[in-house]
């Protein structure tokens, strides 16, 4: 499987997660909405980085990568000016 596909794997399960949070958040599932939602994060970010052919730890936490590779010009400007502001939380 190449890069592309595993990036599109990545992406059609973060729908289902992000469908999984809404349908939580609906019944008042708070907690499993949150957690959803994260694990849609997650994945999307992952998503984006193997489409860019950058390499990731095989952890759930990769805000070190997009630290270092948030000036990179093949990033689109929404999503370059999205990773600082992660770290206002």
């Amino acid at each position: 499987m190449n890069s592309r596909a595993l990036a599109e794997e990545c992406l059609h399960r973060a729908e289902r997660y992000l469908r999984e949070a809404r349908n939580a958040y609906a019944e008042g599932d708070f907690p499993t909405a949150i957690r959803r939602s994260q694990e849609s994060v997650e994945l999307s970010v992952k998503a984006a980085l193997r489409l860019l052919g950058i390499e990731y730890p095989r952890k759930h936490d990769v805000s070190d990568v997009l630290d270092q590779i948030v000036g990179l010009e093949a990033l689109p400007g929404y999503f370059r000016e999205a990773v600082p502001f992660r770290k206002r939380w």
